[in-house]
């Protein structure tokens, strides 16, 4: 059996708005160029948001950036910066593929050194739950910044990766540590404890705690 993974894409919803008649800033697909905290189009009146923004074609981001976009306008010229979530995209393949923040690379051009990021990694070849579901492929990375032990992000593919995200995207937001988010609750047998390894390996590389011993009862048998 032969499989086809195609990402192809959207293409932003701006053709017919007649945007080649304002002295908006356009990028080389059409789009104009905005900030994306107050959804404002170059320094001008109009705002932009949704299926024509092309930034994040998912549905929460679009609802996100209508609400800042409209409210902008309607206060204009007094705008402000709106909120915006923590990213999070999930491809409902099989096995399921999560991020959450910005991935690696985009960490590692961020920082000047390789040297302030940590990397924690579990597999899930071995974890409790996913043994159990007969679902038990695929790998874990969460990032963190040493010194600050702050979380970063985190990039996956394997079993229970859409609800992994969104714990993680909760904690990304919340600005929280590897160490508070080792502090959380943490139930068994679940696909989450293999998330618990994870930020385990993390906060050893952060050199803040020691890592789980293999089977110790603290990590409970399926970490």
């Amino acid at each position: 059996m032969e499989y086809v993974l195609a990402t192809t894409g959207r293409k932003a919803n701006v053709d017919n708005l007649g945007l080649e008649n304002t002295t908006l800033d356009l990028d080389d697909r059409g789009v104009p160029t905005f900030d994306p905290y107050t959804m404002q189009c170059s320094q001008s009146h109009i705002f932009i948001g949704g299926d024509a923004s092309d930034e994040m074609p998912l549905l929460h981001e679009a609802a996100d950036q209508g609400k800042i976009a409209g409210d902008n306008a309607g206060r204009f010229p007094g705008i402000h910066a709106g909120l915006r979530r923590a990213p999070i995209g999930v491809v409902f393949s099989d096995p399921q593929i999560a991020t959450v923040g910005v991935g690696w690379k985009k960490l590692t051009e961020n920082y000047s050194s390789c040297e302030c990021l940590a990397v924690g990694e579990v597999s899930f070849e071995d974890q409790g739950r996913s043994r159990v579901m007969l679902k038990n492929k695929g790998l874990l990375h969460v990032y963190g910044e040493q010194g600050t032990g702050l979380f970063l992000g985190a990039e996956m593919i394997g079993p229970a990766a859409e609800h992994i995200a969104h714990l993680l995207a909760w904690s990304l937001q919340n600005r929280m540590t590897i160490s508070q988010m080792l502090d959380m609750p943490f139930y068994h047998p679940v696909i989450e404890e293999g998330l618990r390894t994870a930020l385990r390996d993390l906060n050893a590389k952060l050199h803040i705690g020691e890592k789980g011993l293999k089977n110790c009862l603290d990590c409970g048998p399926g970490g």
